[in-house]
C-alpha cells in the first residue's frame, strides 16, 4: 500500500515536470531553421513572418529573402542577430530591407566583435499587395551565426485623403494609437504555462513535504 501511494506521488511529479519541460522547449523550438537565401534579388527566397536561425556567412557572402502578400498599413519589424566566426577580428554585418524595384528603404551595418543585433522597420504604402525584400550579409571576416525576426503588424494608420497620392501610393499618417502590445502571441502563452508549471511543481513538492511531516509528528 505504501509502494502505490510513493509510486502515484511520483507519477503525479512526473507528469508535472513533463509539462513544464514541453512548455520551455516548445518556445527554444519555436525559431525555425531559416533556408538558405538567393544571391540577389531575383533569386531571392520567400519566407513567413517567424523566428529563424541562420547559417554561416563568409566574407562578402550575401542571402535575399522576401515577405509577400504585404497589404496596405502593414509594418514590417526585422532584428537580425549576428555573431562573429572569431571574437579576436569581429566581423562587418549588414541588414538591409528593399521594395519590389529594389530600392532600399533601409539599411544598417556595423562592425563588431560581441552579438550584435541590427534592426528595421517600414511600414506599406502601395494600395496593391506587394512584397520586401530582406538582404543579409557579411561584409567583413566571417558570420558565424545570425538569426533573423520577421514581424508583420497591422499598423495603426490614418488615411488623409483617397485622392492624394505620391507616386502612386496613398498619403497616409500614423496614429496617434501606439500598439506596444502588437507583440503578444503564442511565445507569450508558452511563458505563462512554464510560469503556472512551476508553480504547480512547488505547489505539489510542499504539499507532500507537509503531510511527511504531519505523518512523522505524529507516529512521534
Amino acid at each position: 500500500m505504501i509502494m502505490v501511494k510513493l509510486n502515484t506521488k511520483n507519477l503525479v511529479i512526473t507528469i508535472l515536470l513533463g509539462v513544464l519541460f514541453t512548455g520551455i522547449t516548445g518556445t527554444v523550438r519555436a525559431q525555425q531553421v531559416l533556408p538558405r537565401g538567393g544571391d540577389s534579388i531575383e533569386t531571392a527566397v520567400m519566407i513567413e513572418p517567424g523566428s529563424y536561425e541562420g547559417g554561416s556567412l563568409d566574407n562578402k557572402e550575401v542571402e535575399f529573402f522576401y515577405v509577400e502578400d504585404i497589404e496596405f498599413g502593414q509594418r514590417i519589424d526585422i532584428e537580425g542577430i549576428f555573431t562573429a566566426d572569431n571574437v579576436n577580428s569581429g566581423a562587418w554585418a549588414i541588414l538591409a530591407l528593399y521594395d519590389e524595384d529594389g530600392i532600399a528603404l533601409g539599411t544598417e551595418e556595423s562592425g563588431f566583435n560581441e552579438p550584435l543585433s541590427l534592426t528595421i522597420s517600414q511600414m506599406y504604402r502601395d494600395r496593391n499587395p506587394g512584397r520586401f525584400y530582406i538582404q543579409v550579409k557579411c561584409d567583413l571576416f566571417k558570420i558565424a551565426s545570425y538569426s533573423l525576426d520577421v514581424l508583420l503588424t497591422e499598423a495603426p494608420v490614418e488615411i488623409e485623403t483617397l485622392d492624394d497620392t505620391v507616386d502612386g501610393d496613398l498619403i497616409i499618417a500614423p496614429s496617434a494609437e501606439t500598439g506596444e502590445n502588437e507583440d503578444v502571441g503564442g511565445a507569450s502563452w508558452e511563458l505563462i504555462l512554464c510560469i503556472i508549471g512551476v508553480v504547480a511543481v512547488i505547489g505539489i513538492i510542499a504539499f507532500l513535504f507537509l503531510k511527511k511531516k504531519k505523518k512523522s509528528s505524529s507516529v512521534d
